[in-house]
């Protein structure tokens, strides 16, 4: 199972989906719904600062849904991790 982070595709979360485009080593696939899609094999990480989001835009980074766990969610990182315990 691969870590999966679904984002509202709207202008204010290009920063999130700009980062992962630009870093690599993640699958982006815009889908029909309106989100985008991405992809990683174990982890995928994101840090407040670099992206320049403020605090209410950082708080609802996750509000589209996510397949993994939250191994870290705070005011200056979020780190999704592969859930071994419950794959689905």
């Amino acid at each position: 199972m691969s870590v999966t982070l679904f984002v509202v595709d709207l202008p204010e979360f290009s920063a999130l989906v700009n980062s992962v485009r630009d870093a690599g080593g993640c699958v982006l696939s815009r889908m029909d719904s309106g989100y985008w899609k991405i992809e990683a094999a174990d982890e995928l990480h994101f840090s407040r600062k670099d992206l320049g989001l403020g605090p209410a835009l950082w708080n609802s980074a996750l509000s589209g849904g996510f397949r993994g766990r939250i191994a870290a969610f705070d005011r200056s990182e979020i780190r999704l991790v592969r859930d071994e315990e419950h794959p689905s």
